[in-house]
């Protein structure tokens, strides 16, 4: 790719990922599983350091269901068949909206919620039509400041400062999927990233951080119903006192999944025995720590 179509593709990529619901901190990860490469060399594809081969191109336009052409700026066209669908990643779910009467360039998919004052509302997968014809909607679309999701509800609903979109359509989710949030901890922001990124697409809402004293700061004002930590921290330090204070504040039922390559046989079976954590071996492997996540959190309700 010449540097004269750089800055048209980088603009068109980054739109077509926030109309898939990839989100700007998973795009990373995304584009590593994507193309089998390592994470820094991504991250510069995505902000144009590295240029996509002719291979690579093809790759991430047929996964995101758009022309190689559009990606180029050739055509003003993304679609590439009459049929486009608007895909959906996240919740640990996929699915695709194929219609004939939106386009994929005027339909964004986002995760959602039904605006329901009595129970918080049922969690969904809405198609929002980017026209502009709101007024004309029976059910819209919003989002403010203070959520991670968006609103579903009628006009009436919408807050006066909130842009508003006309919802095509909507998947309602069973309610076994819910919206925990989980804190994850480790020295390694790259780590910490990835982690991050296979919760969000496992559907939950992931904060992390690289330093015990952010989190501890953020236990004051957030509440977080399970923990991922690594133990060692660097320069002899580990989150055991940490473990100790989640446990004494938040009870024993709350699940901390423990993840270490450094740890001692004694200090692994002391946080087991005595913290009640779930150990495991820092491999790179985050799908097992994700799916003992779901197991604890239903066997926590």
């Amino acid at each position: 790719m010449t540097d004269d179509f750089k800055p048209l593709f980088l603009t068109r990529l980054t739109q077509l990922l926030d109309q898939r619901g990839i989100a700007e901190r998973e795009r990373t990860a995304w584009l590593r599983n994507l193309l089998d490469i390592d994470l820094s060399s991504a991250n510069r594809k995505l902000k144009g350091g590295i240029a996509f081969n002719i291979e690579e191109l093809a790759k991430v336009a047929r996964t995101i269901n758009c022309s190689t052409d559009y990606l180029l700026g050739l055509k003003n066209e993304s679609h590439i068949s009459e049929l486009p669908g608007s895909s959906f990643h996240g919740f640990g779910v996929k699915t695709t909206l194929i219609s004939e009467r939106l386009s994929t360039d005027k339909v964004m998919t986002v995760a959602a919620r039904m605006w329901d004052s009595h129970d918080g509302g049922a969690d969904l997968i809405a198609w929002l039509s980017l026209e502009p014809h709101a007024s004309q909607a029976h059910c819209l679309a919003w989002q403010t400041k203070e959520s991670p999701y968006w609103w579903l509800g009628p006009a009436n609903q919408v807050p006066i400062d909130c842009q508003q979109y006309p919802v095509y359509a909507y998947l309602t989710l069973e309610s076994c999927i819910g919206w925990y949030r989980i804190a994850v901890l480790d020295d390694r922001a790259e780590t910490a990233e990835i982690m991050q990124s296979f919760l969000e697409q496992a559907g939950y809402i992931s904060d992390t951080f690289t330093q015990i004293t952010d989190l501890q700061n953020a236990l004051k004002t957030e509440s977080y119903d399970a923990f991922v930590l690594d133990w060692s921290m660097g320069r002899g330090e580990t989150t055991e006192p940490l473990i100790q204070e989640i446990r004494q504040v938040h009870g024993t039922n709350i699940p901390i999944m423990l993840m270490t390559g450094e740890a001692s046989e004694s200090e692994i079976e002391r946080a087991i025995d005595q913290h009640g954590v779930r150990y495991f071996q820092k491999t790179g492997l985050f799908k097992p720590i994700v799916a003992q996540l779901k197991k604890d959190l239903r066997e926590k309700i």
